[in-house]
């Protein structure tokens, strides 16, 4: 069984046949894009989860450390798969590693009508999808991807990534809504204003 084989078996052996399942190729890349509904997750929340970046080794990393990438919402944003997808390919593309605590700007807004245009890497909760080892060799890690907005972001590169984590715990950022408006507590601290990076 391969490593992609494993990821895929382990999380229908989770929550069930995926709801939707969405490919996307770069050249010679492929990815999958699998959605669970709410009712089939622990935590009553859409879970989006890309199946297809671990078939290849990280950038400058040992060659049997694979990652995968997922975001859970509520309510569902199918069109969140796309740059999902993309940041699962990124450190293929890009040559380098993504971690806990780097970002990813998309091109574009992530889902219409958003003011979000990047996604935080982010370590899962202690218990909430932990690493998989494959049959073949490799080691799987799944890393929360978290829409954030560009003022989110600056607080992050100035402060670093555990003090915009404490901002979203202090303020009960519901982190998981497409909805959520900026974290109020990151723009209190840094003494900017949300029209600074929202327009208003």
């Amino acid at each position: 069984m391969t490593t992609v084989e494993t990821v895929r078996d382990t999380c229908r052996a989770l929550w069930g046949k995926p709801s939707r399942s969405v490919k996307f190729t770069e050249g010679q890349y492929a990815v999958e894009v699998l959605k669970w509904d709410p009712k089939s997750t622990p935590d009553g929340l859409a879970l989006y989860l890309t199946v297809g970046a671990s078939a290849w080794p990280l950038p400058g990393g040992p060659p049997d450390r694979r990652i995968e990438f997922f975001t859970s919402m509520l309510p569902a944003r199918d069109e969140i798969a796309d740059p999902l997808a993309a940041l699962s390919l990124y450190s293929i593309l890009q040559g380098v590693t993504l971690d806990h605590g780097n970002t990813v700007p998309s091109e574009a807004p992530l889902w219409r009508r958003s003011a979000m245009s990047t996604l935080l890497v982010a370590r899962p909760r202690v218990g909430f999808l932990p690493a998989i080892e494959s049959p073949d060799g490799p080691h799987v890690e799944f890393l929360q991807a978290i829409p954030i907005f560009e003022s989110e972001r600056a607080y992050k590169k100035e402060y670093g990534v555990a003090a915009l984590l404490e901002c979203f715990a202090e303020a009960h950022t519901p982190f998981w809504d497409p909805d959520r408006s900026p974290n109020s507590v990151c723009l209190s601290r840094s003494g900017l204003g949300a029209g600074t990076f929202l327009g208003v």
